[in-house]
């Protein structure tokens, strides 16, 4: 022996869970260590597939690619939920269309910059999050219909913020006062 002390196999399933490098740098347990029995777990729920025209889904993969391009893809499919989320919800446009053109409620669609998207690789990816989140991916951000830039201190979100997660380089949010419909109805600085 070498002195160490091995480590159990719990221990090291969470440390490669915790670890933004995965598995890749885990110990590999002996042969001779007992494979604990796992338990079944139930798979998340997908929501349905969500069929939508070239159009709707050209402005869902436009609002990924302006609002979240460059970001983990964890952040790009939060803002492609809270755009369908907000499609969803009464307080909000009906169709995706409506939603990311509605008053300026995303800041690229009234900044009066071309909106053609220019990089290629991240426009194919951010299609790529629209069909996923079209397709019934789980919606991380657990129903938000808000969201800002984690450098950002909004004043139109000043003392609504109900639960709040950040994922990404964003802060993803649903008001806690039930003022859904004014700050839908608002056009604000994003």
């Amino acid at each position: 022996m070498d002195g160490r002390t091995p480590l159990s196999l719990a221990l090291v399933a969470a440390l490669v869970v915790a670890s933004p490098m995965g598995a890749a740098w885990a110990p590999r347990p002996s042969p001779s260590a007992a494979i604990p029995q796992l338990q079944p777990v139930a798979a998340p729920a997908l929501k349905p597939a969500k069929t939508v025209s070239p159009a709707e889904l050209r402005c869902l993969a436009m609002n990924v690619y302006w609002e979240s391009r460059g970001q983990p893809v964890a952040g790009q499919a939060a803002v492609a939920h809270v755009t369908l989320n907000r499609a969803s919800s009464p307080s909000f446009p009906a169709s995706i269309c409506g939603v990311v053109h509605q008053s300026c409620q995303f800041g690229w669609t009234c900044d009066g910059k071309g909106n053609q998207p220019t990089d290629a690789a991240a426009w194919a990816e951010s299609v790529d999050v629209a069909k996923r989140a079209l397709a019934g991916e789980p919606d991380p951000t657990g129903g938000a219909l808000y969201f800002h830039h984690v450098e950002e201190r909004p004043q139109w979100a000043r003392g609504r913020y109900g639960t709040r997660v950040v994922i990404g380089q964003h802060v993803f949010f649903n008001v806690k006062d039930g003022s859904e419909r004014q700050l839908a109805q608002a056009a604000f600085d994003p």
